[in-house]
């Protein structure tokens, strides 16, 4: 604190007080706005999201359940895993 007044005083001193605290408010306002800024970027990006989720909540529960055997998972649930006769390897 003491520090700040010291240079507050050769600023005075020196004549270029205004031009140090002008400078001084736009670096706070600077700070401030990027800060106001994210706030608002992550209100949006959250209110996205809570939305996103509601509505394939929504999606799901219209659906009803769906059982093991439902075709609804993307990726098929029959089938064999490999070739049918495996070839081991000689040698």
């Amino acid at each position: 604190m003491v520090v700040l007044i010291l240079l507050l005083l050769l600023a005075a001193a020196l004549g270029v007080l205004g031009t140090v605290l002008k400078v001084t408010l736009v670096l706070v306002m600077s700070f401030v706005f990027a800060i106001v800024l994210l706030g608002v970027i992550g209100y949006y990006y959250a209110r996205h999201r809570f939305r996103r989720f509601a509505q394939d909540a929504q999606q799901q529960q219209q659906q009803g359940p769906q059982g093991p055997g439902s075709s609804g998972r993307g990726y098929p649930t029959t089938g064999t895993k490999g070739p049918s006769d495996p070839q081991l390897p000689s040698g």
